[in-house]
């Protein structure tokens, strides 16, 4: 964990390595991959955009627990190189965060080979699932107030993305920055996506943001840690609060639950709650 500031370390664009992104390339129908489900299992399902004939959905867990005081809320984006991804990927920390007092929203959202898009429409998709959870926080008793951004990989992109980019809705007068981010192996720009400055949390990172959480494998080949590392180090020189938590041997998506045994799964949700624990999310 990084608890004091350090230099700012300049993030370089060739850092990143990972597949680029080309906004709004053609997609042959056999390259296509299935639609993500409408229900989940446990949940309560909600369409929270749509464009054209495209019904985005999130699933929030948590919404039988009882509270009459309004909830915490933390909404997680799925990976997959905002070309592909499944929106179940983060159903497991929903649920044990769901179980614990909060309301854990998986959201899905516009990727390449469902619906011929790229960043831009990712991290609108993005930021309009935070302002729909405040914008319907009375039916959902949620505290606007406390609402974490969270992903893994691309996810993690975009849930830098909320705090940081501008918005691209700027008719809503409901703001989609959120309270808190939560990123796990984070793409922050560079050479994965192929962005322009305004698209890239760390160039946008401006002011000391929100609290931020990073789990990283020090072993990722495809989002490096040095990335990550640059982040953090950037928020912190910006008198922010972010918590860097280091993996020996860890690659990429080293956090997902069906990896060694469970083991880092387990390790870094438990220190996601310790961190939503200190922001007063979790009891």
């Amino acid at each position: 964990m990084r608890l004091k500031i350090t230099a700012v370390v300049t993030l370089l664009f060739s850092l990143i390595s990972f597949v680029p992104i080309i906004a709004n390339a053609a997609v042959a129908d056999d390259k296509r991959i299935p639609d993500n489900p409408d229900f989940l299992p446990g949940s309560e399902s909600y369409t929270y955009k749509v464009i054209d004939d495209i019904n985005l959905r999130l699933h929030v867990f948590g919404t039988q627990t009882a509270s009459s005081e309004p909830k915490p809320a933390i909404v997680f984006f799925f990976g997959g190189a905002l070309r592909t991804g499944k929106v179940m990927q983060f159903v497991s920390q929903a649920k044990a965060l769901g179980k614990q007092g909060m309301l854990a929203v998986v959201a899905d959202y516009r990727v390449l080979l469902r619906h011929n898009t790229g960043p831009s429409e990712a991290i609108a998709d993005a930021q309009s699932a935070v302002r729909w959870l405040r914008e319907n926080a009375q039916v959902l008793n949620l505290d606007p107030d406390r609402v974490v951004s969270a992903g893994g990989s691309a996810g993690g992109y975009l849930a830098a993305a909320t705090a940081t980019v501008a918005e691209f809705d700027t008719a809503s007068a409901v703001s989609s920055k959120p309270n808190a981010v939560a990123l796990f192996n984070p793409a922050l720009a560079g050479k994965y996506p192929r962005v322009a400055n305004a698209l890239s949390p760390y160039q946008q990172l401006v002011d000391e943001s929100v609290p931020t959480f990073i789990v990283h494998g020090n072993q990722d080949d495809i989002v490096p840690f040095s990335s990550a590392s640059a982040y953090c180090d950037k928020v912190l020189s910006l008198n922010g609060y972010c918590e860097l938590h280091a993996y020996e041997e860890a690659g990429h998506g080293f956090f997902n639950r069906g990896r060694n045994g469970g083991q880092w799964y387990l390790d870094t949700l438990s220190k996601l709650e310790a961190f939503l624990t200190r922001l007063g999310y979790l009891n």
